[in-house]
């Protein structure tokens, strides 16, 4: 966006995103900064402003990104017990796995966006017996989210967080002993 002379960054608007003017395009000065600040740009410490300022990024836009949020997809039994949960590069992995484990009582919920959550994902939770998640990191930072959200606790994690991407032989073996157990 071209910034005119008065150009501010972070302008009060009804839905919360502020105009993004280019830096260098137009006569207005674009500054950015992480500190808190007024709609110039400017830091301030003002507890009034950061109020509004902080109101305005949580609930306007937040409010934004639920209408648009993009939906989990399900891969394997559509009439699951179990129900897989990953996001990210565990996908074809996982794809990989179903495949070989032939279980069709076994779903897959991939998320291609894990936030916000969309309000359906109950429904996915609800339906299934035992819940899985598969995730490349050391605290199931994606099941944390989840049961913050949603109260679900997801008590089955298969976590690999060495660097390595998973393997399809870890994940069938890892799945086959959740499933036993």
């Amino acid at each position: 966006m071209k910034t005119e002379k008065d150009y501010q960054r972070y302008l009060f608007t009804k839905t919360g995103v502020s105009p993004r003017g280019i830096p260098g395009f137009g006569e207005g000065l674009v500054i950015q900064t992480g500190n808190e600040h007024e709609e110039i740009g400017h830091t301030t410490e003002n507890a009034t402003l950061r109020k509004n300022m902080v109101e305005k990024r949580y609930y306007e836009k937040l409010n934004q990104l639920k209408n648009e949020v993009i939906y989990p997809e399900l891969l394997g039994g559509k009439a699951y017990k179990y129900l897989l949960i990953g996001w990210g590069s565990t996908r074809c992995i996982v794809e990989e796995a179903l495949k070989e484990i032939k279980e069709p009582k076994l779903g897959f919920l991939h998320f291609k966006q894990v936030y916000p959550l969309p309000r359906e994902m109950m429904g996915y939770l609800i339906n299934a017996q035992k819940l899985i998640v598969i995730e490349n990191n050391a605290s199931a930072q994606f099941a944390n989210l989840i049961k913050m959200e949603t109260g679900f606790e997801i008590k089955n994690k298969i976590l690999k967080y060495n660097g390595r991407c998973f393997s399809v032989e870890e994940v069938v073996t890892r799945i086959k002993e959740i499933l036993e157990d």
